[in-house]
């Protein structure tokens, strides 16, 4: 709590209201256009934060990791949930009453500033992501979809990222969900995975994948969003000499 902006007194004051609860893999914890009830904490898990699309299926917009904190846009802006947030894995969270989250908000200054932080970086993210996830091509799909988890494991998704944590993380998913996620077949999902993996970008093991060299898919996703209207129909091969030209920039000082 005291990462928040919360005096010692004030956090044990709040402590008791905040609740851990635990959800399965597949579980829904707010369908779009649901009341928003608690502010939540992933202790253990990934969620996804989807809208839905034209072909009945949905686009992932955000993926938060453990560590992250979730659901403030719809509580302050006393609107309902704009996404579906759904568990891709078996995730537990720290929940707190949307009342308590208001009375802070409007009470407490570096709580509020801890905020207006968090949700001035998330809007940003959120939109340049959506205009790649929804109007790119499924290449392009595939590897910003990849990208997305490379942020959400490998660091707190409450701010952008400054220190690495590991050269490689594994995706905790199966392959035929990251590819639905993504929008694309199982097939073209996997022969763009076979490509990353044969330039050493990932590594392919019993089903799942391990996303290599963090930095670089970092520095990638941050790029995309930046140029996103000029790089929506990319081909594989540009994508990988992006990736390459990422990776032997050296790490800023």
């Amino acid at each position: 709590m005291r990462r928040l902006g919360l005096s010692d007194a004030l956090a044990a004051q709040t402590a008791p209201g905040v609740k851990v609860q635990a959800f399965e893999a597949g579980k829904k914890i707010w369908t779009k256009g649901s009341e928003v009830q608690h502010w939540q904490y992933i202790m253990n898990g990934l969620v996804s934060a989807s809208i839905p699309t034209t072909n009945s299926e949905s686009t992932p917009i955000s993926i938060y990791g453990k560590g992250s904190w979730f659901g403030e846009q719809s509580i302050i802006n006393r609107k309902p949930s704009f996404a579906d947030y759904v568990c891709l894995t078996p995730t537990e969270v720290l929940r707190m009453p949307a009342a308590t989250f208001d009375a802070l908000f409007g009470q407490e200054p570096e709580f509020a500033r801890y905020v207006a932080k968090l949700m001035a970086w998330r809007v940003q993210k959120t939109s340049e992501t959506l205009t790649l996830m929804k109007l790119g091509n499924p290449c392009l799909r595939v590897v910003m979809g990849l990208a997305q988890f490379a942020e959400a494991l490998a660091y707190r998704s409450e701010r952008p990222p400054t220190v690495a944590m590991g050269e490689g993380v594994e995706i905790p998913i199966a392959q035929n969900t990251l590819a639905s996620l993504c929008g694309v077949s199982r097939t073209l999902f996997s022969e763009y995975v076979q490509q990353l993996a044969q330039k050493e970008w990932l590594k392919l093991h019993y089903g799942k994948l391990e996303i290599l060299n963090i930095a670089t898919w970092l520095r990638f996703a941050r790029r995309q969003r930046e140029d996103n209207v000029n790089t929506l129909n990319p081909t594989i091969s540009e994508l990988l000499e992006v990736l390459r030209v990422l990776g032997e920039m050296k790490p800023a000082q």
